[in-house]
């Protein structure tokens, strides 16, 4: 039985930290009108040897869960409404996502760790946002709930075919917190062909194009968003680059989950990794969009490398 309220926030409590990302679910939840669920799980290694320890883990589980809504509470006031569940079997990330997609949004906190120790405890937030049918905000542990606004959501966009959806959700974003939205496209070429045979005039015609692409794709969307001032911006530098100087300057960072040219099995793109692993401001991640295949009969303009680089999730 799910007993996530339908359309709520969820949050997933960790028992390592959670209150960055408490204080944003709180603060979205303020803003959409949205009731704020907790999930904490309880994920115990299978076998008897361990019947000895679970009551013990339970009790603790309990613990940081009540600990977790005393302070939801106290954080939203008589604004939000806060509910609160705690799970006790199976999987961390299939509990969280089964649990998310019940609600509107799951809402996880992102801890800063070394690359070595990531590939030994894996990383929960690249394990949502990977199979999620709803968006993952990740919020990293750092963040600070007292910081000034800077006034901007950044999308990151790689293909106009793939972004309508991506896009549909900054504007909403951009909407609901009454910010600039900045439509980011960014490309480079692979390996060393990029130093060799871009100048002035490739940049100045990759640019072009690049805009008049989004622009197809972006006026339906300014047109039924009339209140969302947007700007595009096309930079030629790597795309993990070039997302990463995005997040300094915006409140919330918006990409894909991955790309169709990545190989089937991948579940975020490298830059949504990336993102995900860095970025100094929250990073929502969309859910995996159909793709609609478009004939054509023009040639790639590049090697297959420079999508997978370019690729904005």
């Amino acid at each position: 039985m799910n007993t996530t309220p339908s359309g709520s926030i969820v949050v997933a409590i960790g028992a390592d930290g959670y209150e960055a990302a408490l204080q944003f679910a709180v603060a979205e939840a303020r803003r959409t009108g949205r009731e704020l669920h907790l999930v904490h799980v309880l994920q115990l290694p299978a076998g008897e040897a361990y019947a000895g320890v679970y009551g013990g883990m339970l009790d603790t589980a309990k613990k940081t869960l009540d600990e977790a809504l005393a302070r939801a509470t106290e954080v939203a006031g008589d604004d939000v409404a806060v509910t609160a569940e705690l799970v006790d079997n199976g999987w961390v990330v299939d509990n969280l996502t089964r649990k998310g997609d019940t609600g509107s949004t799951l809402v996880l906190q992102h801890r800063a760790m070394s690359r070595l120790k990531r590939i030994f405890t894996v990383s929960m937030v690249h394990g949502a946002a990977g199979k999620a049918r709803v968006p993952v905000i990740s919020v990293p542990e750092e963040w600070d709930p007292q910081r000034e606004d800077k006034g901007f959501v950044t999308a990151a966009v790689q293909d106009p075919v793939e972004a309508p959806a991506l896009l549909r959700a900054a504007f909403e974003e951009a909407r609901s917190r009454d910010a600039e939205l900045v439509v980011l496209h960014a490309w480079w070429l692979a390996s060393g062909f990029d130093v060799v045979v871009v100048d002035t005039a490739v940049r100045d015609e990759w640019a072009a194009r690049s805009r008049e692409e989004l622009a197809a794709v972006l006026a339906p969307l300014e047109a039924e968003f009339p209140d969302v001032h947007v700007v595009v911006r096309v930079r030629h530098a790597p795309p993990v680059e070039a997302v990463l100087d995005a997040a300094e300057a915006s409140d919330l960072l918006v990409l894909g989950r991955r790309h169709h040219l990545l190989p089937l099995g991948t579940h975020l793109g490298p830059v949504a990794r990336a993102a995900l692993d860095h970025a100094s401001c929250p990073v929502l991640i969309t859910p995996e969009l159909a793709v609609v295949a478009v004939a054509t009969d023009e040639p790639a303009v590049a090697a297959p490398e420079i999508a997978l680089d370019a690729a904005a999730g």
